[in-house]
């Protein structure tokens, strides 16, 4: 309620207007599905974690209940193997390479085709786009054949390559909208300074995209840290460069069908850094894909 009163005005009282039906449903039936979607895609890694404290019996006895004693036999085994060490040094490695290579090349293509004008450029960039449209499978028999030829089969260079080359496409697109939204002004009052192309790049373009490059780093350290199908095909047939996810595989295969225990603690110890570093960077993806720059 609202008043007004006055010397020679009664009071007057407004009522509030009242939001329809339909918005008060429409909002409800939004979260409904939100809250639907998380269970349906949180639960199993919900249930894989409080999994991992129990005995092998007792996940077989009460598959969905709680543990009633915390058991950690599982992680001392995984932590204690050194082959899971490995595993976990030769992921770092993939990552610490491949993402900063791949990080670097984007931006400077990505700021290329938004500020530098040339003939093809439209077509030279959806050219790249369309790279998103090719099925990573009809590549991998030329790509086997390329590794082998380079003598790399078997090898971390041999996932670091494809993995860069199907990463560009996604990441040039991220950061050319973000260049797109830099002032013009801004690049023009520094080249009228004496700065040069390669220092408005590296002094300007990049700190205002940092959003979009902390994206692009952890769309693209997620997606090298889950890598499957390029370790399977290049480095499978040496078990010292298994990265995590084909150790993990390893490693159950290894345990057989009895040791869930040990097969849901390595699977938690696997997924739980990748877990924390989205969770922690969420609102910065969220922001760079929905926002500029720089907002007037």
């Amino acid at each position: 309620m609202a008043t007004i009163t006055g010397s020679n005005v009664g009071t007057v009282y407004l009522a509030r207007p009242r939001k329809p039906l339909l918005q008060y449903l429409s909002g409800w039936w939004q979260y409904a599905i939100a809250i639907g979607f998380a269970v349906l895609f949180g639960f199993p890694l919900v249930w894989m974690f409080y999994s991992s404290f129990k005995t092998s019996r007792e996940i077989l006895k009460t598959i969905w209940a709680l543990p009633t004693v915390l058991s950690f036999n599982g992680y001392e085994q995984v932590l204690s193997s050194s082959s899971f060490g490995m595993y976990y040094v030769n992921s770092l490695i993939m990552a610490i390479v491949s993402v900063p290579f791949l990080t670097l090349v984007s931006a400077m293509a990505a700021y290329a085709f938004s500020r530098i004008k040339f003939r093809g450029n439209g077509l030279l960039f959806y050219l790249f786009l369309g790279g998103t449209m090719i099925p990573v499978h009809v590549t991998l028999i030329p790509l086997f054949i390329m590794m082998r030829d380079l003598g790399l089969i078997g090898k971390l260079p041999a996932m670091v390559l494809p993995f860069v080359g199907f990463g560009l496409p996604t990441s040039i697109f991220i950061l050319r909208g973000f260049f797109d939204q830099i002032p013009l002004e801004i690049e023009e009052a520094a080249r009228m300074d004496g700065c040069s192309t390669a220092r408005i790049f590296w002094q300007i373009a990049i700190p205002l995209a940092r959003p979009a490059l902390v994206t692009v780093i952890i769309l693209s350290l997620v997606a090298a840290w889950n890598e499957y199908l390029f370790a399977l095909t290049f480095i499978a047939s040496n078990n010292q460069a298994y990265t995590i996810p084909l150790g993990i595989v390893a490693f159950v295969r290894s345990l057989g069908v009895t040791q869930y225990d040990k097969m849901f603690a390595g699977m938690s110890v696997t997924a739980l850094p990748v877990l924390i570093i989205y969770f922690l960077a969420q609102r910065t993806i969220i922001k760079s894909l929905t926002a500029g720059a720089l907002k007037g």
